[in-house]
């Protein structure tokens, strides 16, 4: 039972809103999501415009060419889910181990840049 009361304390820490870095890992899960939806919206108007072909990474090309969008969708939503995760898990501490809130932001930065410059290489010439 004491664990299970960890893990609801941990997860009463990372949703309060009262905690002063609240708004900015919201503001990260945000520009995380922006900036995969990004990814995504420009994968699709390429696709469209070019076929599969014009996709720069080959298991992008390939999980397109065997199973369509949705396994796009599917990959991106995972990528967004457990990035999220890892960033909100670093920027708080947790039993036995300290927040780490400069290396959940580098995450963010990195997650949020490939993303931008995945979108931006869909609508680039090439």
């Amino acid at each position: 039972m004491p664990r299970r009361m960890a893990l609801q304390d941990l997860v009463a820490t990372t949703l309060d809103d009262r905690s002063p870095s609240a708004p900015v890992v919201r503001l990260r899960i945000a520009a995380l999501v922006a900036a995969q939806l990004f990814d995504y919206g420009t994968f699709t108007l390429m696709v469209e415009r070019h076929g599969i072909g014009a996709e720069a990474n080959p298991l992008v090309a390939n999980g397109f060419a065997v199973y369509g969008l949705p396994l796009v969708a599917i990959s991106k939503l995972a990528l967004v889910v457990l990035v999220g995760a890892i960033i909100v898990l670093l920027g708080r501490g947790g039993p036995g181990r300290a927040a780490t809130p400069r290396l959940a932001g580098l995450v963010a930065v990195l997650a949020v840049g490939a993303g931008l410059v995945g979108g931006l290489s869909n609508i680039l010439p090439q």
